[in-house]
């Protein structure tokens, strides 16, 4: 879907309110399909020169299954984004971008968002699905601070994970 910008080009640096409802299609994460509902974009677009600023936030619902049992979990989310869209013209040169960095570009008097906000709700969901902290098939498994405590470091605290090697490599030297 298409946001009109048309206003900000003829009011230059003149914040102008928008609400933009749009859908994000279904998305393999992981090996599962997460899908979204309830997608608003809202905030302010200004212009000036060939750029664009959009920023705001975008809300959605994601809904994915738990990691642990499986059960159906819809996760809400609300995403901060500051956006700046360069407009691209058959005269617009291309600048030089660093590798790996999007740059978001616009024609005319409209902007495509659908794009923005696939990016920003993927971005922002979690590693993996839980239905709550009480959830019972996770109920067994370690917490962090048993992880990060474990018996083998609490038996050896001077050691390293290297220091074997280290030491076959001062038994080398003394043959």
């Amino acid at each position: 879907m298409l946001l009109d910008v048309s206003r900000a080009m003829r009011m230059p640096d003149e914040p102008i309110p928008f609400e933009h409802r749009d859908e994000i299609p279904p998305q393999d994460i992981h090996g599962e399909t997460v899908t979204f509902d309830g997608v608003l974009l809202a905030g302010h677009f200004s212009g000036a020169d060939d750029r664009l600023r959009i920023w705001g936030e975008l809300t959605c619902v994601a809904h994915g299954h738990c990691a642990g049992c499986l059960k159906p979990v819809d996760y809400p989310m609300t995403v901060p984004f500051d956006e700046t869209f360069i407009r691209q013209t058959r005269f617009t040169e291309q600048e030089e971008t660093p590798e790996g960095e999007e740059r978001w570009m616009y024609e005319g008097s409209k902007v495509e968002l659908s794009h923005l906000s696939m990016t920003l709700a993927v971005l922002e969901l979690p590693m993996r699905f839980v239905c709550g902290e009480d959830c019972p098939a996770l109920a067994g498994l370690p917490s962090e601070e048993t992880l990060s405590s474990h018996a083998c470091q609490k038996d050896m605290p001077d050691q390293h994970p290297f220091s074997a090697l280290q030491q076959l490599l001062t038994k080398d030297q003394e043959v």
